[in-house]
């Protein structure tokens, strides 16, 4: 994860923790277990009804995957892409060839063995889009499991605000000293509810949106530069088209001369 990111992330949950501890005298009033374990089980339970057990199993892999960088090297693909094109122009299929083993991307690879393979640009269009949709519907369920637990943890604290209220209306036939505290208690689930939808669920959706984003574009300057390459098109004219995925920010950064060894594995 970015380190930036890391410390953000940090500096405002201890100002989160912070402003907490200062609203009450005791902050041992927050901590409620039995509601937490609520929220957490209800919410997981929803969850395994509302999606297969494979896909709720793999959302955790997912988000870490989405947390790994800030942005996907895009522009160093542009250059390998611009590359392979240009030695393509002048040695043909037998660059191609040499090139496949040193590629770690699989969709580059697959891109590249189609290539050599002599599909039509028509078949080899076809397919790449084929294979972009499916990662792109398949990577969106992920963030939809997120979005789902979102929904589900606020409901579940108010469950639980709805069990302790019944606890304490209970206990209301002792007495009434420890009404305030019953009241407390019973108030944290509906707290921890919310905190994890806010905090927790509904940011890591829309970082893993962010991250599938930026992995289909990544697929598109790929599938893009395939075709460029199938249709012979000029490395420089090959350049300027692809660049066009990237914000002018990064223009900069993208080198003219041939890429370096490897080619990454974020596709």
């Amino acid at each position: 994860m970015n380190i930036a990111t890391v410390i953000g992330i940090v500096f405002g949950v201890a100002i989160l923790g912070f402003a907490t501890y200062l609203s009450t005298d005791s902050a041992g009033v927050f901590v409620n277990f039995p509601g937490l374990a609520i929220v957490l089980g209800g919410t997981l339970a929803s969850t395994f009804i509302c999606f297969p057990l494979k896909e709720v199993m793999r959302v955790s892999s997912t988000f870490l995957t989405a947390l790994k960088r800030e942005e996907l090297p895009t522009d160093h693909y542009i250059e390998a892409i611009v590359s392979i094109a240009r030695e393509a122009s002048s040695r043909g299929k037998i660059h191609l060839e040499q090139a496949l083993p040193g590629i770690e991307n699989e969709f580059l690879q697959n891109a590249v063995q189609m290539l050599v393979d002599g599909y039509s640009r028509e078949e080899i269009k076809e397919i790449l889009d084929t294979r972009i949709e499916q990662t792109y519907q398949q990577e969106l369920s992920s963030a939809g499991i997120y979005r789902t637990m979102a929904k589900l943890a606020p409901a579940y604290g108010i469950i639980g605000t709805l069990i302790g209220l019944i606890g304490m209306m209970q206990s209301m036939s002792v007495g009434l000293g420890n009404l305030g505290a019953h009241m407390a208690v019973a108030l944290t689930t509906t707290l921890y509810g919310i905190l994890l939808s806010n905090l927790i669920f509904l940011p890591i959706a829309i970082k893993v949106e962010k991250r599938i984003e930026e992995r289909v574009i990544l697929m598109c300057v790929i599938r893009d530069g395939t075709l460029f390459i199938k249709d012979k098109t000029p490395a420089a004219i090959v350049l300027d088209k692809l660049k066009a995925y990237l914000p002018p920010r990064r223009w900069a950064s993208i080198d003219r001369a041939e890429a370096g060894e490897g080619f990454g594995q974020d596709a």
